[in-house]
């Protein structure tokens, strides 16, 4: 019997721990799904399949194929971009079939697409974001309308031959977004 004795209370207590724990989860705002998408969309709004369709035709022009990367891939952002709806395209490389990730993201409008691409710029251009990146990474940073594109490599890492022509390819896509050093 004393083996027993206070096994109520126990329970009790662990009973209610475990009623706090589950209360800060997703019950705690309410269900609500989180509010940034941890992977990019599964079906493209008909901005981003516009902006998915010139990204194709610009890189394949260069003899580069675009797919959608079987993993997710989430590179350092702003807030903006953070925020924003995306999806990411990966760049066929098979010296590199870890790198080649290009990522489109959509605004409502291209001031926000501009707004968004400049902080973006300032970003990765220093502090914070800066350091997310090898002291080497190359950016590409475009904005086409309401979409922005960013590309990111580094030759220290980058093992295909092809990774800066990916870079070259995508000077013709939009406009660019200079990146301050």
């Amino acid at each position: 019997m004393r083996l027993f004795r206070g096994f109520g209370e126990r329970l009790a207590g662990l009973t209610l721990v475990l009623v706090m724990v589950a209360g800060c989860g997703i019950a705690a705002n309410g269900g609500a799904a989180p509010t940034v998408a941890t992977t990019p969309q599964a079906s493209l709004s008909a901005t981003l399949q516009i902006c998915w369709n010139q990204l194709t035709t610009t890189l394949n022009a260069a003899g580069l194929p675009l797919i959608h990367p079987p993993s997710p891939v989430r590179p350092g952002e702003s807030p903006l971009l953070t925020a924003a709806p995306r999806t990411v395209g990966q760049v066929i490389l098979p010296g590199d079939p870890d790198h080649g990730f290009i990522v489109l993201y959509e605004f409502p409008d291209p001031a926000s697409a501009y707004t968004a691409a400049q902080q973006q710029a300032a970003y990765i251009g220093g502090g914070e974001g800066r350091i997310q990146f090898l002291p080497d990474s190359q950016f590409t940073l475009r904005q086409d309308g309401s979409c922005v594109l960013f590309y990111a490599w580094a030759p220290s890492v980058s093992t295909d031959p092809r990774s800066p022509d990916i870079a070259t390819a995508l000077q013709t896509f939009g406009v660019g977004i200079p990146v301050p050093r």
